[in-house]
């Protein structure tokens, strides 16, 4: 028998491990369902690599064996090799050549503060890579966490993790601050932690920093320290994931970071970017540094599996208060000073409508908007000017001197103050407030022994960029009973969204609806865009781009590729210019698609060309369910005397970087692009197989 060490090694995901238990369990998880999903697209479209696996793998193409079933061997080997050391180390490298040309980058979209909300779930998954990776001899992941450049944020993301790392042993979380509370002031000491470690166990797991400049370059000097191509720390290679939260608040960092971390990528298994508002500007900032899609964490290759638990996305949403499930009074006075539009939600009756018969709405009754004389505690949310004491915009302190004019507690918070202001002009820091009466744990738990302390006092809370986002104030025993959100918060989409999200939540700790005061195009808006969000990840496509949250209508080109040429020519013959014409081409392409003569990319998420193309089976072949007719078709032909107005390569562009372009017609049509024959202008080639097809879709 042959003493020679062996071990299990999985190919598909450089995972190895000494006992078969342990290959098994890997197996089972979600990212390896996900590689192994991946990987099938991979062979199924290059046939060299197909031939490769079949060769190495010793697979014999039996005739009783479909081309599925042949896969689903390759992957089945390749996902538990028993081997040799040696051999290991031929595929571990042969691996970094082959998968790692590109770090995976993912977004994590959620509501705001949704049920399961994404801190939660990040937390799972980092939890879930240090599992494998504990029982891994051969590398040891540090993950860091980059939270938003706020205090309280940083301080949040601190006490869950903490409090979710305590149950395990071996797994220590490390902040990199300037806070004078913080162990680690600066990233050589944190580098000195890992180069002084004397078991793998003793190495760090969880690093957190807040998202500035300092700590970018940070990172990056840790990746320079640990960038040798054999860099290994108690004979495990260092590994890092990185997690950036709220990432569209903080793009002009994160660009920098993107433009720089491509030199590292073999230190890198992954880039997690987290935010409930990646709106137009942060796919403009990824776009300029040549990314164009972000995969989906919650698509795990199976079906209705977006969690680690057993619960659906349906089963949370239904848990979740949504802002629709609030109640909507609807003031649109326009102001850009927060101030004034307070003021006259104060001092003016907020009109109750209702629709007559012939759908008109008519005024029945006018309610106060803030009732000060129903004997009921106000806790008011109520966001001010971006300027902390300017006079005349509605500043910080403006909005704090009016609420303790009559009589509340302002709990404000900004980059000099956060505390209580009483309306005697007295000042209790946040920290203060949580030493006296031995609080520890989050905002949310202050506001609670706030509520509990002072049972009938009114509280506003004001400030602006740190109570925007990430910040949880509701929970049992402390809920908004209004929220008052004006015209100026909507300037920035994203920063509307995150505002008016704090009044979201799960449906445990919000037990009271809250009154949201706003224009009504505020409530259209944030309802769209809470639809829309809702809709993309009840579909939960294999990734994102940027027309998954455009508010514009226009849809990326769908490319049409003739496989058989016989069909081609009586597509073009077709084209006659007589009346019905476009009706007898669309029959034509319905057919060639159902036959398989034509075959069709469609990269749009939600706003699909035709339905079928979300059926991953294939079994369904419904070519017009959605677009019925043609509204225009455009033939290219060598007589063509104005090749630049065509738009060939325009649409190429659009489809390799999912992109949308703008389109005429109505709903439930298209528009087709045809070469008849060789299409070249400027370098451009399209081929007389390629066809493009362009429509709108309903708003």
């Amino acid at each position: 028998m042959s003493n020679i060490a062996r071990k299990y090694y999985c190919r598909i995901c450089d995972y190895t491990s000494g006992q078969k238990t342990h290959i098994d369990y890997h197996r089972g998880t979600d990212r390896h369902a996900a590689k192994c999903v991946e990987l099938a697209e991979r062979i199924k479209k290059d046939r060299t690599l197909y031939y490769k696996y079949v060769t190495e793998l010793d697979i014999v193409e039996d005739d009783d064996k479909t081309v599925i079933e042949l896969r689903k061997e390759i992957i089945d080997k390749l996902s538990s090799i028993y081997t040799s050391e040696s051999k290991l180390e031929e595929y571990q490298q042969e691996y970094q050549q082959e998968y790692q040309t590109e770090v995976p980058i993912y977004l994590n979209h959620e509501l705001t503060q949704f049920t399961l909300g994404k801190t939660e779930q990040t937390l799972n998954s980092i939890i879930e890579r240090y599992l494998i990776n504990s029982i891994s001899p051969n590398s040891h992941i540090i993950q860091i966490i980059i939270t938003n450049k706020s205090l309280g944020e940083t301080t949040q993301w601190q006490v869950r993790t903490k409090n979710r790392m305590n149950q395990y042993e071996n797994i220590d979380v490390d902040i990199l601050s300037s806070d004078g509370k913080s162990e680690y002031h600066n990233i050589h000491k944190f580098i000195s932690k890992i180069t002084m470690a004397k078991t793998k166990a003793e190495l760090p797991n969880i690093l957190i920093v807040c998202f500035h400049k300092k700590r970018i370059e940070d990172i990056l000097t840790l990746f320079k320290m640990f960038c040798g191509p054999t860099m290994m720390i108690q004979n495990a290679k260092l590994k890092f994931h990185l997690s950036f939260d709220e990432v569209d608040a903080n793009m002009g960092l994160c660009s920098i970071f993107l433009a720089t971390y491509k030199k590292y990528m073999k230190l890198l298994i992954a880039i997690e970017f987290i935010t409930a508002s990646p709106y137009e500007k942060f796919w403009k900032m990824l776009h300029d540094n040549d990314i164009f899609k972000l995969l989906n964490p919650h698509n795990s290759g199976k079906k209705n599996k977006q969690y680690l638990d057993e619960n659906s996305y349906e089963d949370y949403l239904n848990n979740y208060f949504q802002i629709k499930d609030h109640v909507h009074l609807i003031c649109n006075l326009v102001t850009g000073n927060p101030l004034e539009y307070i003021e006259y939600v104060f001092e003016n009756m907020c009109p109750i409508f209702e629709n007559d018969i012939d759908g008109t709405q008519k005024k029945i009754r006018e309610i106060p908007y803030i009732n000060m004389n129903d004997g009921v505690r106000k806790i008011i949310f109520s966001p001010a000017h971006l300027y902390r004491e300017k006079r005349g915009v509605g500043s910080h302190e403006e909005v704090v001197q009016f609420y303790n004019q009559k009589g509340f507690t302002v709990f404000l918070s900004n980059g000099t103050f956060k505390g209580f202001i009483e309306p005697t002009g007295e000042r209790t820091t946040l920290e203060d407030f949580n030493h006296y009466n031995n609080v520890s744990g989050e905002l949310r738990d202050t506001m609670r022994k706030w509520a509990e302390m002072y049972p009938t006092t009114n509280i506003a809370i004001t400030g602006y960029w740190t109570i925007e986002r990430g910040i949880t104030f509701q929970t049992d025993g402390f809920n908004f009973t209004h929220a008052i959100i004006s015209d100026y918060h909507a300037i920035l989409l994203n920063k509307l969204i995150q505002l008016i999200g704090r009044t979201t939540g799960n449906k445990l700790y919000i037990q009271h609806r809250c009154n949201i005061i706003c224009p009504q195009h505020i409530i259209d808006t944030v309802n769209t865009l809470v639809n829309k969000t809702i809709e993309l990840r009840t579909e939960n496509p294999a990734n994102y781009n940027s027309t998954d949250f455009s508010d514009k209508n226009s849809s990326i080109p769908v490319k049409l590729t003739f496989v058989d040429d016989a069909h081609r020519e009586k597509c073009f013959a077709a084209i006659n210019c007589k009346r019905g014409y476009k009706q007898h081409l669309h029959s034509l392409l319905k057919e060639g698609y159902q036959s398989g003569k034509i075959i069709l990319e469609d990269r749009n998420n939600i706003h699909v060309f035709t339905q079928d193309s979300k059926d991953k089976t294939g079994a369904t072949k419904l070519f017009d369910d959605i677009h019925k007719s043609i509204s225009n078709v455009k033939v290219y032909t060598l007589s063509d005397t104005s090749p630049q107005s065509r738009r060939f390569a325009q649409f190429n562009s659009a489809f390799n970087t999912y992109k949308p372009t703008s389109q005429t017609g109505g709903v439930g049509e298209y528009s087709i692009d045809m070469a008849k024959d060789k299409y070249e202008h400027n370098g451009f080639i399209n081929e007389v197989n390629i066809a493009w097809i362009t429509f709108r879709h309903e708003q």
